[in-house]
């Protein structure tokens, strides 16, 4: 190279990082656009919101004035068997999904990446992926005609046994196994697709590397598959943890009268409040207690992920 197109070569203008950022969105506008409506409706409905936290300080109800009575609605709270109950439910409820439900995808996405017909895989993918799709209240609909004490499918067979029907959405003892049950049946194909996701990005010659020095199948799992899978099981653990308290729409389609005592969960007691008690004040102190408590689990969840997975998610 001649010393003149070196001179040349070196006078070019290094773009600014700005300049590159500005080139990249222009690039990838129509991209973005598509993010647009996800966009907006977050803004509108998780981040707006949070401009009225402010009212868990009043006593804005239906009264025609509003005062700021401190931290009397969190006094109030904590002073509330019902807030404890609900506080119990909900961490029970949750941690039975945890336990129950968090491993099965990984399972799932294990069993059918070893499916060698592509075909095959993709038709079983599709059918325990569709139900992700089905609203709660489609959902609390199947099961309530899956358990019915007069013509359930489960309840047939309880009568083949020789036994009286059982009547499943009023038992205590039997609620929670619907809520949990449902909710693997719900998510555990749209789980599976994540762990999927992550399984075909593996390289294959990690595999054979491992062939040829005699691992076999268990080897390969335990030395290969799940170490690759460690940031993926991290980073949906982090998510699991952080809707650890969020339990809403499933419980109210599914609850009754008969089973509040073991159902009710945060935010049910604060719709019951907010919207049908007309304590506004009250119900926000209490989704304020739920989202501060959250961001806890979130950060200590990471801590934990850095500590024994050496991954982080934020």
């Amino acid at each position: 190279m001649s010393k003149s197109a070196v001179q040349t070569n070196q006078a070019l203008p290094t773009p600014s990082r700005k300049t590159s950022l500005l080139v990249k969105i222009n690039q990838q506008k129509y991209i973005l656009l598509l993010l647009l409506p996800a966009f907006i409706w977050y803004v509108i409905f998780m981040y707006m919101p949070m401009a009225f936290s402010a009212v868990a300080f009043t006593d804005f109800g239906f009264s025609a004035t509003i005062n700021f009575v401190g931290w009397d609605n969190f006094i109030r709270l904590f002073n509330s068997p019902g807030f404890w109950n609900a506080l119990e439910n909900t961490l029970l409820i949750s941690a039975y999904n945890l336990v129950f439900y968090f491993p099965l995808p990984i399972v799932l996405a294990l069993l059918i990446n070893e499916f060698r017909s592509v075909a095959f895989k993709r038709v079983v993918q599709f059918i325990v992926y569709i139900p992700h799709f089905f609203s709660w209240a489609v959902v609390g609909s199947i099961f309530v005609m899956l358990l019915s004490p007069r013509y359930g499918i489960m309840n047939e067979l309880v009568k083949l046994l020789g036994h009286e029907p059982i009547y499943f959405f009023v038992s205590p003892t039997w609620f929670r196994s619907i809520l949990v049950t449902s909710h693997i049946w719900r998510d555990v194909g749209y789980g599976a697709v994540i762990y999927i996701a992550t399984l075909v990005t593996i390289d294959p010659e990690l595999y054979d590397a491992a062939w040829v020095d005699g691992a076999g199948a268990w080897a390969k799992l335990i030395h290969i598959t799940l170490p690759c899978l460690y940031s993926t099981i991290a980073t949906v653990l982090l998510l699991q943890v952080a809707s650890i308290l969020r339990l809403f729409e499933q419980v109210l389609v599914m609850y009754n009268p008969a089973v509040y005592d073991v159902a009710d969960v945060l935010n049910t007691y604060a719709f019951v409040e907010g919207l049908q008690n007309g304590d506004f004040g009250f119900a926000t102190a209490i989704s304020l207690f739920t989202s501060v408590t959250s961001t806890i689990l979130v950060f200590g969840t990471n801590w934990l992920s850095k500590k024994f997975f050496h991954e982080s998610v934020i």
